[in-house]
């Protein structure tokens, strides 16, 4: 029997923006559908961001601390210590639509290539086969517009994710509550899925199984939407932003730095934003229908794994913040569904797994499923205890996570070592501890608990201490397990 495994990452796609997580505002059938039929791991978190450094982590299954490849673009070792390498050794034939955002190691690059002293990460992880690559969009993509007859003038990259603006400008708007340029039918997420549909009903029928790595843009920026989308949400009926006005003058040099002015400090900005990013997400799933579709009329829905996760979630407003990183759990906090399609998964179809899972064990999960041994430097544990209901099964009882924000440095703390522009977070179920290496940036303690919204830091609280030291501990513990072990691993082949 043919296994096939479709990994699906979409890029800044928050945990609570699912139907099937209780939000009863964003539409999302296709993804709720999936969540019925497999299992959802209700808190899965991230190990990093930005998007390159998380995706590192994903396929490498090994954190920041190991990997070192700390921001966008920055060239990741070992690369083909990832799992993609690992099935092609395995025998099979790993396919990547999309991108993975992965810089190459400059060391293994020959003279007068241009990555030896340039940054890009418009290259595809070592194991992968590059089946059409497509980040923002492409010249494929271009070329496939002029042939629908668009205009030479929107055939690139700024034309084409820009808002249908009036000519006088946005008014009291925001320029994402005005729509896209293009229909439905021809969105560089349309395009995509057609791309996937192609790989997908290209291998029906075939006795050899097939892996596809399925990466969207959505819902990251460009925030633009094509209709029905644009109009799919009306900004009034958006939710308020979880924030607080003291937010904007901070105690924590940290905080006050990274919100500064803070962003959509305008209610109505706000709900133009949040309504622009459900519409997203809503033709993210819409194209997720047509793919799964297809899965069923070819007679691959029964022997395909369905994994989707995201690299990193969005604050969308909270505490005056877009985007991703920092510290927050809306930025950490990340949607993962799994499907296993065979018989040893009825018993758990449609649970909601509680425990916590991190990024890292998404990679594991697949190998584990294909029956391919685990690469010996994976830092992640496979899930399929938990889809196969196995009683020996344990989920995590906390999460780490890595922020390098040297990127933003000379906002956040100008004068200090470059180095040192690094947070480190222990989550379990009743705190949220954050470490910084900065030693001006005073620890952060949460209690999750009695303020889930992330607001009140009790570090310093005479009451707390035990707790902030046996946090600090257990991360220091973490660390010294988990950095990065190239060497040791490659002695210990010949010393035991």
């Amino acid at each position: 029997m043919a296994k096939n495994v479709l990994f699906i990452l979409a890029d800044q796609f928050r945990a609570d923006c699912l139907g099937a997580a209780g939000n009863e505002g964003v539409k999302t059938p296709n993804l709720d559908r999936l969540a019925a039929q497999g299992v959802r791991f209700a808190n899965c978190f991230n190990q990093t961001a930005p998007c390159g450094p998380s995706r590192m982590s994903i396929y490498t299954s090994r954190y920041l601390c190991s990997t070192r490849a700390i921001n966008n673009m920055t060239p990741l070792r070992d690369a083909e210590e990832n799992w993609g390498h690992a099935l092609r050794n395995a025998g099979y034939d790993p396919g990547l639509i999309g991108y993975n955002d992965y810089g190459v190691d400059p060391a293994i690059l020959p003279e007068g290539d241009r990555r030896r002293t340039s940054l890009a990460y418009d290259n595809v992880l070592p194991g992968f086969e590059r089946v059409y690559y497509h980040e923002y969009d492409s010249e494929e993509y271009f070329a496939w517009l002029s042939e629908q007859g668009y205009p030479d003038e929107l055939l690139n990259h700024g034309a084409i994710h820009s808002p249908d603006v009036p000519e006088d400008g946005p008014g009291e708007h925001l320029d994402c509550y005005y729509p896209a340029k293009y229909k439905a039918e021809h969105s560089e997420c349309r395009y995509v899925t057609d791309r996937a549909i192609d790989y997908v009903r290209a291998r029906s029928g075939g006795d050899t199984g097939w892996v596809l790595s399925l990466n969207y843009i959505k819902p990251h920026p460009p925030n633009i939407n094509c209709e029905p989308y644009c109009s799919m949400f009306d900004p009034d009926g958006m939710p308020d932003g979880d924030r607080r006005a003291e937010e904007l003058d901070s105690a924590h040099p940290y905080i006050r730095a990274a919100i500064g002015g803070g962003a959509h400090v305008d209610e109505r900005h706000l709900r133009e934003f949040r309504a622009c990013y459900y519409g997203m997400i809503a033709e993210l799933d819409d194209n997720l229908g047509l793919l799964f579709d297809e899965l069923e009329q070819s007679g691959q829905w029964e022997d395909t794994l369905i994994v989707f996760s995201a690299d990193h979630g969005e604050q969308l407003g909270e505490h005056y913040l877009v985007g991703k990183g920092h510290f927050y759990d809306g930025a950490m906090h990340i949607p993962c569904i799994v499907r296993d399609p065979h018989s040893a998964s009825d018993g758990a179809r449609g649970r909601v797994i509680n425990s916590f899972v991190e990024s890292v064990d998404l990679g594991p999960t697949v190998l584990d499923w294909l029956g391919v041994e685990q690469p010996d430097r994976f830092q992640g544990q496979s899930l399929l205890g938990a889809l196969h209901d196995e009683p020996d099964y344990r989920g995590k009882t906390e999460i780490h996570y890595e922020f390098d924000y040297r990127s933003g440095a000379r906002a956040l703390a100008p004068d200090t070592d470059m180095d040192a522009h690094l947070l480190w977070v222990l989550r379990d179920d009743r705190y949220k501890y954050v470490h910084f290496a900065d030693a001006e940036m005073p620890p952060l303690l949460f209690d999750l608990h009695n303020d889930p919204g992330e607001f009140d830091n009790v570090a310093d609280r005479p009451e707390n201490a035990a707790i902030v030291l046996d946090m600090c501990q257990r991360m220091l513990r973490w660390r010294m397990y988990h950095e990065d072990q190239r060497m040791e691993h490659w002695a210990a082949q010949y010393r035991y």
